[in-house]
This record gives C-alpha cells, structure tokens and sequence, in this order.
C-alpha cells in the first residue's frame, strides 16, 4: 500500500478546497462594481460561457494571492506528498491565470490544470483531464463538492475538505481516505455574523424622536417605531454584506477584519449576494408597508446613499465623513416620519455636528490603528493626518454642545417641557461623554467604531440612561417652585 501510494499523484481542487473561497466568484461580485465592466459582464454571463466569463474576470480582476483564506491541513498534506516525492497537481475549474497566480505564490505544485476559454475543467471534464494527465494511473483527489463525486469514484486515495454529506454518502466505504477536514461553520452562524447584528443598534436612533416627541404612551406609534427599526435593521445587514463583498481584498489585509465571514471564506460571495437581496428586499417591502410610503422613500434614499459609500465614497476624503454623518441623521429623520413628529431643526442640527464629531472619530481611530505608516488601503488618508482629523471631530464635537446648549435655553424647551431645568444636565453630561470619548480614542482604548464603543462601555451606557431619564423627568416634573 505505501509503495502505491508513493507513486500516487496528488490532485487538489482550488476553490473551497485548497482556499475556503471561491474565486470566480469573489471576482465576479467586485468585477460588477465597476460600471464600464457591467455590460461584457452581463453579456458573458448570459451568452458567453463561464469558461470565457472566467478569463474575462481573471484578466481584469486583480487579487492578493498571498491573503487568500488557505486551507492549512490541505497545505500540510501537499508539503507531505512532495516530501515523499510524489507529484502535486493543482486540478481546478477556476481560470488558468488564477490558478497559475495561486500555484506560482505557494510554490507546492508541478503542475496546473485549469480552465481555458472554451473549457470548463468541472466534474466529467476535470475527471478527463487527470486520467490524462496520470495516464491512466492511479491518483489521489482532494475536494469538496457534489461536482466531485466523478472523481472522487475513479480516485484510489479520496480527500474531503467541508464536503456535503450526501456526496461523501454516495461514495459508498470503497476507497481510501486521505483527509477529511469539516471545519466550516454553519451558513445560519456564518450568515447571522455576516448581518452584523451588533450594528442593529445604531438603528435606534429611529426611536430617538419616538422619546424626544414623547409618543412613547401610545402603543401605535411605539409600534411604528419599532417596525421602522427592524425595516432599517434589515436593509443595513444586506449593505454591511455587500460592503464586506466589495471589501473582501481590504479585509483580508486587517488583523481584525480578516475573520469576517467573506474575508475567511466561511460564507462563499454567491450566499452572500442572495443574503443581501432578500434582507434588503425584506425591510424595504416591510417598511414601505408598516411604517408608510414617505419613510419608504427615505429608507431608498437611504440604501442609495450607503451603497454609494461603499462603492465609492469612503475612497474618498472629507466628503466620507459627511456622508457617514448623513447617514446617521437620516435614521433620526426616517424615525420622524415614520410616526409623523415634525423634525426639529434644532436636533437636526446637532445631529449634524455631533455624527461628525463621531465620523472623524472613527477615521481618526482608523489612522492611529493602522498597520504601518502611510496611505490606509481604501482610505484616502494618511496616517500623517490624524492630528488634524482630530482637531476637526473635537470642534464639531463642540459645536454639537454649543447647538445644544442653546436650544436648552429657547423658548421652545419652556413651551414643552414642564421641569426644564432639568434639561441643563444633559448638557455637562453629553460634554463628558464626547470629551472623555475623544481622549479614550487618543488612548487607543476604542477599536474602530465609536457608536459600538458606547454600547459596550459601561459609563457610556450610564449615561445615555441618565440623558434619557433627564428627558423624560423633564416632561413631566415642574420645577417651578424649586429653580428661579
């Protein structure tokens, strides 16, 4: 048996195999954000064949070989086998471009069969090609697809890497296993990570004019706002997925991002663009429903907009950090209308100045976080220039402040509030907060994302309970006869 297996040629499948991924379909979904691609795109996808539309997306998609999501047990198999001096073969329907880009960066391969324009080197006709290749020989094959199972039958030595378990099934005990590697998460886990719920909750700053309009004692507006949340909720997953899509290369070069689903290949681009469609389908159908066709409209103004950032406007700087900004304010103003509060003018303005103080915060943490010196990939910053982002966050910060102040001493506060005296220690408290979150930032004691950072942190959490006590004591306890 040892002897056999020897002079045993080693056969192992790229996508999903010898890297979690799926290349053709990584390219695919980055060679559609580039408008001038779209058309040969569609017109090779449709008509052109997946052979040509490979070759097409290897030619013009490029990728880091080096950051790829490798398998580490199908890399220590193939060190094996050419330890023992027998052949290692890259077999594989992705493009011969990439495949030979993937082979060339490990050095572990003697040879590369792969697909050509006019041959899809899949299933049967990748089977062809390695009875071709090993002469007729005896050979081992190493995949993890139903499309394997031909080759899988006709190998002597079978290795598995997260196969289904109706293929391995149907395999039948004949043969000798190799590997067997099941380490893939679940799709519901991989997809639920994917969806980022943590990030639900800066959604709820559609509730904000919910308890600043103080409907919270009507059970249907309550009702309202909640369903305005889940809405936003939802179409915010699909564009966190899309943007993970669109970021795969920029993630996999983060120490932190790189365990993203997309990124480590455990949820493959193809669920990914089908989790994202039906999310956002899902919350723009339910809110244009349930919350009313103008918060409708928002909410597509709203999915126009992120996507527009992700494709496009984080690359570029300042105007970034006003659109996060945007963002932000047009959950408040979504929230509004969605239980149809008038929009004040005052909270829109300090919405403005306070989301930038936190958008320059956040690039602000991105810079003094950064690997190493210099242009951040996808960011049109350098790390030279975080002192001046942070000048800029902390002045909006205190414009924020200043906006506030002044509105807690118009008559507009007098005319709805029965206590607002109390008001006036939301003031010193939002100062702290910004404040000390600016200085904890400086500190590197935040990750990358400040609202998340307030969640997480327990004095941050103290005080957004307070200011919202504050608030509603406010509304309904005089303090007339206490404070002049």
């Amino acid at each position: 048996m040892k002897d056999r297996e020897a002079a045993t040629p080693l056969y192992i499948d790229l996508d999903g195999t010898l890297i979690r991924s799926d290349l053709a379909q990584e390219m695919l979904v980055r060679g559609m954000t580039r408008p001038l691609q779209v058309p040969r795109i569609l017109a090779l996808l449709l008509g052109g064949g997946r052979a040509r539309l490979k070759r097409h997306l290897a030619e013009t998609v490029d990728f880091a070989a080096d950051r790829l999501p490798y398998v580490p047990e199908v890399i220590a198999h193939a060190r094996a086998a050419r330890a023992e001096g027998r052949p290692v073969i890259l077999a594989t329907a992705a493009d011969r471009l990439a495949a030979e880009k993937v082979a060339g960066h490990l050095g572990l391969f003697d040879a590369v069969l792969a697909s050509d324009p006019g041959r899809n080197l899949k299933s049967e006709a990748k089977l062809e090609a390695i009875r071709d290749h090993a002469k007729g020989g005896p050979f081992e094959y190493i995949g993890n697809a139903h499309a394997d199972v031909p080759i899988w039958r006709e190998a002597a030595l079978r290795g598995f890497v997260n196969a289904p378990a109706s293929a391995v099934a149907a395999l039948g005990e004949a043969g000798h296993r190799s590997l067997q590697v099941d380490d893939r998460p679940p799709m519901w886990r991989a997809a639920l990570r994917a969806m980022r719920p943590h990030q639900w909750a800066k959604n709820a700053l559609v509730l904000l004019p919910l308890l600043l309009s103080h409907g919270y004692s009507n059970p249907a507006l309550v009702m309202i706002s909640l369903m305005a949340f889940l809405a936003f909720s939802l179409c915010a997953s699909g564009i966190y997925i899309v943007n993970d899509l669109v970021d795969i290369e920029a993630d996999r070069a983060h120490p932190r991002k790189s365990s993203r689903p997309f990124a480590a290949g455990t949820l493959s681009p193809l669920a990914g663009v089908c989790l994202a469609a039906g999310l956002v389908g899902a919350g723009l159908l339910g809110g244009l429903v349930l919350a009313g066709p103008a918060f409708g409209v928002i909410l597509m103004l709203y999915i126009l907009l992120t996507s527009a950032y992700s494709f496009h406007i984080k690359q570029k700087s300042t105007i970034d950090v006003v659109t996060l900004a945007v963002l932000y304010a047009m959950r408040i103003v979504a929230g509004s209308v969605a239980i149809g509060a008038p929009l004040s003018p005052w909270l829109l303005n300090f919405s403005l100045f306070f989301f930038l103080s936190l958008a320059y915060l956040k690039r602000y943490i991105e810079m003094i976080r950064a690997p190493s010196p210099g242009r951040v990939a996808s960011r049109n910053y350098d790390t030279s220039e975080a002192d001046i982002l942070g000048v800029f966050g902390i002045v909006n910060g205190g414009l924020a402040i200043l906006t506030l102040s002044l509105y807690l001493n118009s008559d507009v506060v007098t005319a709805i509030y029965a206590g607002p005296q109390l008001l006036w220690l939301v003031c010193p408290l939002m100062t702290f907060w910004i404040y000390r979150t600016w200085l904890w930032a400086r500190r590197g004691m935040i990750d990358d994302d400040p609202v998340l950072f307030a969640l997480k942190d327990g004095i941050s959490r103290i005080t957004i309970l307070i200011v919202a006590a504050l608030v509603v004591a406010a509304r309904y306890i005089p303090l007339h006869g206490v404070f002049p």
